[in-house]
């Protein structure tokens, strides 16, 4: 569970490195905001997207472990691609492959963790599991923004092969470090673990596509709620994740470390705090009667976290600016804890696994592809001015959180519907 929890974090490291990197990336490779938000989301996404559940059917019938070690090394040669490149398009083929290591982990890790624990006590596991990208993402800008500092008090010398690196390039190296130590580890210490049931390939309940499409298209107001709704608030969490670095930078003065340790612990405390939050809330509500207890946290969320996501940015004060910062994580990350926790219960026991992989599709082309190029769109064409990316996580603010919002408030009736008809 450790070591798995670990690898999750080092991923995480690969990933959110780039989003304190955003000026001097964009001043050495002349590329616009829009440019550095496909960097951010969609190249990221897109392996996800394509490759997640052929390898979540591949971790059904194959070594486990391997295939998180694979997937790990690989992104972790890709990071490091990532601080060679020299041209957008070279870096954007690296960031894809940095979406191998997330990708392989999830569904990879989730059987693992299945078969280690009996089904009375998986919930706990598994929820450890999931905290841990958020504690990861913590973690990343934490340690990002120390080594950028110590990358700026000594002076890089020129490598073989490759010759001289700037500071952001040499962190993308530094990044790959802990992911490839990880899956070393990993493959060194962690015995695959006894399948306890027969590979879903095997399953002969196992539903076709047709079926998993008729039971979505007979509850797709919740579905929307939950495949839509949810993703809308993620991606409103992803274009804070990416834009947040650059606005403290242009606006407030600040540099990459100061982003890295103020908007680390941040996330570190309210992120993994608002996840949690979410999914105790849901249970109080539930025992207290509310029928629609898991779409109500997410409309919490959203409603909670729009007033503080839509001021923060123009708030010239800086502490007053990070308290709201702070207050928008909280309430944003409750929805997490909350709404995709909704389809293993909604779902027949036979589909469960293929829905909340069509959930991790969405989420990831919805959120960590489009947040970020919503509020790079805004600034490139709307505003105009990089300082003025301050109004554009405004704007992106309001239409996702209130497009989020009323996905979910549509399927509030419908689930308080469904869940008093399953108690008669």
């Amino acid at each position: 569970m450790l070591l798995l929890c670990l690898c999750s974090m080092a991923a995480f490291v690969d990933r959110q490195i780039i989003n304190l990197l955003v000026e001097d990336i964009k001043r050495d490779l002349q590329i616009s905001d829009t440019q550095i938000s496909l960097l951010q989301g969609l190249a990221f996404a897109l392996f996800y997207a394509a490759a997640a559940i052929p390898l979540g059917r591949l971790a059904d019938s194959g070594p486990r472990k391997i295939l998180i070690a694979a997937g790990m090394m690989l992104a972790t040669l890709a990071t490091a691609a990532c601080g060679l490149a020299r041209s957008f398009t070279q870096f954007f083929v690296a960031r894809v492959g940095v979406g191998v290591g997330e990708a392989v982990l999830t569904p990879a890790g989730f059987s693992m963790v299945a078969d280690m624990f009996r089904p009375s006590r998986l919930a706990l596991p598994l929820s450890i599991v999931t905290s841990a990208s958020f504690v990861g993402s913590g973690l990343a800008l934490l340690a990002g923004g120390a080594v950028i500092a110590w990358l700026g008090t000594i002076e890089l010398t020129a490598l073989p092969f490759i010759g001289h690196l700037s500071t952001w390039q040499a962190a993308f190296v530094l990044a790959a470090i802990p992911g490839a130590i990880m899956a070393l580890v990993l493959l060194a210490t962690v015995r695959e673990p006894l399948r306890r049931r027969r590979p879903a390939a095997q399953d002969p309940d196992q539903p076709s596509l047709r079926e998993v499409l008729d039971f979505c298209a007979q509850h797709r107001s919740i579905m929307w709620a939950v495949f839509g709704g949810i993703s809308l608030l993620a991606a409103n969490q992803f274009a804070l994740g990416a834009w947040v670095p650059a606005h403290f930078i242009r606006n407030h003065g600040w540099t990459p470390s100061d982003v890295g340790y103020t908007y680390g612990l941040i996330f570190l405390i309210c992120g993994t705090g608002g996840v949690t939050a979410g999914g105790w809330l849901v249970g109080r509500l539930q025992r207290a009667g509310w029928l629609d207890a898991h779409l109500r946290v997410a409309m919490i969320s959203a409603l909670g976290s729009l007033p503080f996501a839509a001021t923060f940015s123009v708030i010239d004060n800086t502490a007053g600016s990070v308290a709201c910062l702070a207050a928008a994580v909280f309430f944003g990350t409750l929805a997490f804890g909350a709404g995709p926790s909704l389809l293993p219960v909604l779902c027949p026991p036979r589909m469960r696994a293929v829905v909340v992989a069509g959930y991790l599709l969405a989420a990831n082309l919805i959120g960590q592809a489009g947040g970020p190029a919503v509020v790079a769109l805004f600034t490139d064409y709307l505003f105009g001015a990089n300082e003025l990316v301050r109004y554009s996580l405004v704007a992106a603010s309001l239409l996702l959180l209130s497009s989020g919002a009323a996905l979910i408030y549509g399927g509030m009736a419908p689930l308080r519907s469904l869940a008093a008809n399953i108690r008669e």
